[in-house]
């Protein structure tokens, strides 16, 4: 039997990757006819023809809603919303999907409120400690909400929640040293990664440059679309597509609160310096790195980290023993609720 599938979330990393894992899972259990409602221009909008080149794609013109949430302004997000949602409504209709999986922003509004009208099961993700707005309106129409937290805040339907933490993409094998020699990396040598989502951080770069020139018996990773590297030891990428793999191979992590990022760490259990974000809608970032709770995560704002902080922690840092990766991805579990819920495949 052939499953048409239905999923929407994007904008972000935070919300693509994850469905970019519950789609990779449910290609290894079922055949699959997917189509894949993105935003217009956004980071889902590029990836989704790369990484599905047999799915259809659908691209949106949404618009978020304006913080504060009563802005006038938002009148027009409203009518931009229903302009979508008829437009949407007409698409289900003639696809006829088996189920729709939605992972957040405001792109999955239009498309849940079109399956809700048409009786399709509504699965969501959610991968953030408060709740997103978009998935705070659909949750009283889904079948079932994956969590990435406990207590999630803003959830109202704790009895068809279910918390399965944050579906990531995994790399299936790691060679550690091949990773560090074609980086000319010295392997004796512990790893740092740094990044700031999937929208770069100056902020983080800018902290960076005093560390980068005191520093120089540890390997850097550094991700960032403005950075030049000047040191041997510190290589930037704008973007890598096998960042996963470094991360599987890192001693530690810099980086924002973003979802996807914390999941990542806490999954590969890797040492972590956190700089939430400050404009986060709803301060997410913060009660997101707040909510991993271990002795090795560091959380700074960014008016208390400095330079010195960041080296303190740095020089204590030490190869692991092992790198091999002890965790299941929550992405089979989150694939064999849907598929159990549903009757089985």
């Amino acid at each position: 039997m052939k499953y048409k599938i239905v999923v929407s979330g994007g904008g972000t990393g935070g919300h693509y990757y994850p469905a970019y894992a519950v789609i990779k899972e449910l290609e290894k259990n079922i055949d699959v006819e997917l189509t894949y409602f993105t935003i217009y221009n956004r980071l889902d909008y590029f990836k989704v023809p790369k990484d599905f080149p047999d799915a259809q794609h659908i691209p949106l013109k949404v618009k978020g809603l304006i913080r504060p949430l009563y802005s006038i302004k938002n009148i027009n997000v409203l009518i931009n919303t229903y302009i979508n949602y008829i437009k949407v409504k007409k698409i289900l209709k003639q696809i006829t999907p088996n189920f729709i999986i939605l992972t957040g922003g405001y792109v999955t509004v239009p498309v849940g409120l079109a399956a809700k009208d048409l009786n399709i099961p509504i699965f969501i993700l959610e991968q953030n400690k408060i709740m997103g707005v978009a998935n705070r309106v659909l949750s009283k129409y889904a079948k079932k909400i994956f969590l990435t937290y406990n207590n999630t805040i803003g959830n109202k339907y704790p009895e068809k929640s279910i918390t399965s933490g944050n579906p990531l993409r995994i790399p299936s094998n790691i060679n550690r040293n091949k990773l560090l020699n074609d980086l000319d990396f010295n392997e004796s040598l512990p790893l740092i990664t740094i990044f700031g989502g999937s929208l770069g951080s100056e902020f983080i770069d800018n902290l960076m440059i005093d560390v980068y020139n005191k520093i120089t018996n540890i390997n850097f990773i550094h991700i960032s679309k403005k950075l030049k590297s000047k040191w041997e030891n510190v290589k930037i990428f704008d973007y890598l597509d096998n960042l996963t793999e470094y991360l599987a191979i890192s001693d530690m992590v810099i980086s924002r609160g973003g979802a996807t990022s914390l999941s990542e760490i806490d999954f590969f259990e890797i040492p972590a310096i956190i700089i939430p974000w400050g404009n986060s809608a709803e301060n997410q970032q913060f009660l997101n790195a707040k909510g991993i709770n271990k002795e090795n995560i560091h959380i700074f704002t960014e008016n208390d980290v400095k330079p010195q902080s960041i080296i303190d922690i740095i020089y204590n840092v030490k190869k692991k023993n092992n790198y091999t990766i002890k965790k299941q991805n929550p992405s089979k579990f989150i694939v064999k609720t849907i598929l159990d819920s549903l009757g089985g495949a």
